[in-house]
């Protein structure tokens, strides 16, 4: 069985703490997965994302690989910094990872982890600098209907009560999809297992909803 698998997550200065704890679980599930060979064989890439203000550092994409230790050490240099006002630039996130990567596998898993909304009214009423939305004209409709038709199942890790409007937005277009509750674990080791047994269920739910 393969098993295209991709993080995305939100890299703003915000989210400092959470990403060391899911830069440990990455490498936890990576560890793991590769344990399990050759019943599933698991390709893992990487987009993080942050804010239309932070220029070059506004996508860091790490390409889809079996290797545990190439992955493991491409991750290792992924920071918190940059983002300006309080939503990010979530949907150009989601766009890059299922557009500018290169998806094969069968089974194609994408587990998003944040702690603050897209861009506009629609999703927010926290201080915007865009309050009409994408800047480049993205929708949540455009992005998340093109996730669909690639057959990626969508799977969201859960920080902040910031993030319910999109939740109900991106259900609205797309149907249910599990939402993991990663919030309110300020213990550095609860944290990694929340974001491993997450990561592991999304990957289970999906081949089974593919039926392999």
């Amino acid at each position: 069985m393969e098993v295209d698998l991709c993080f995305v997550m939100d890299c703003t200065s915000s989210m400092g703490s959470h990403i060391e704890g899911a830069k440990s679980s990455i490498k936890k599930v990576v560890d793991y997965m590769a344990n399990m060979k050759p019943a599933i064989v698991v390709r893992v890439g990487f987009c993080g994302y942050r804010d239309h203000c932070d220029g070059s550092d506004r996508l860091q994409i790490i390409e889809f690989t079996t290797s545990c230790d190439e992955f493991k050490n491409n991750v290792s240099n992924v920071s918190a910094l940059g983002g300006g006002d309080d939503p990010e630039d979530v949907l150009g996130g989601l766009n890059a990872a299922v557009t500018s990567m290169a998806w094969r596998n069968p089974t194609r898993v994408l587990l998003h982890i944040a702690d603050c909304p897209p861009h506009g009214r629609r999703f927010t009423n926290m201080s915007d600098t865009y309050p009409d939305g994408d800047p480049n004209g993205l929708t949540a409709e455009q992005v998340l209907r093109e996730m669909r038709s690639a057959d990626i199942y969508y799977f969201f890790g859960k920080i902040t009560e910031y993030t319910e409007t999109m939740t109900r937005v991106f259900q609205s277009i797309i149907g249910e999809y599990p939402v993991f509750d990663i919030k309110n674990t300020p213990d550095p080791e609860e944290l990694v297992e929340k974001f491993f047994d997450a990561t592991c269920s999304a990957i289970n739910t999906a081949i089974t909803l593919r039926g392999e």
